[in-house]
């Protein structure tokens, strides 16, 4: 089963409808129904909410398992499965950076700067040691 029909056929056993749905996950309608249709995935976050708000484990909701038994993760586990969402989103987000041309590039580089200098102000940037990385970016002759 994909992770759209798992979610579709816990939000029906659950006697929600796909806007209940995503008032409860601070989402829209459509969101929903992307996911449902496996256009695009929920975040991590949200899949939190869905398997405590469901009883289920992730690997359920996701479709990797047929064990409806909710398991319980570590605090090492919660941390390892956050970073990697966020290390997808960061290659994502530097991939499609790359394909900008100078205007919008600029423009990136002003928002990362204006949000970095509200959050130095406001006290709330995580230490500089929290995150350790590298992205690789490579051209290639790949048409789409």
């Amino acid at each position: 089963m994909t992770m759209g029909e798992r979610i579709k056929q816990l939000r029906k056993e659950n006697g929600l409808t796909q806007t209940g749905l995503a008032e409860t996950l601070g989402v829209t309608k459509g969101t929903v129904s992307t996911w449902e249709t496996n256009s695009r995935t929920p975040g991590f976050e949200t899949l939190n909410m869905m398997s405590d708000m469901f009883h289920r484990s992730l690997d359920y909701i996701m479709g990797r398992s047929d064990d409806a038994t909710p398991t319980t993760m570590s605090d090492a586990d919660m941390e390892a499965l956050a970073l990697s969402d966020v290390e997808e989103d960061l290659t994502e987000y530097a991939l499609k950076y790359a394909r900008l041309d100078q205007f919008g590039r600029d423009a990136v580089e002003s928002i990362i700067r204006a949000e970095y200098n509200r959050c130095k102000v406001q006290n709330t940037l995580q230490a500089q040691s929290a995150y350790l990385g590298n992205i690789s970016i490579y051209k290639g002759n790949v048409e789409e």
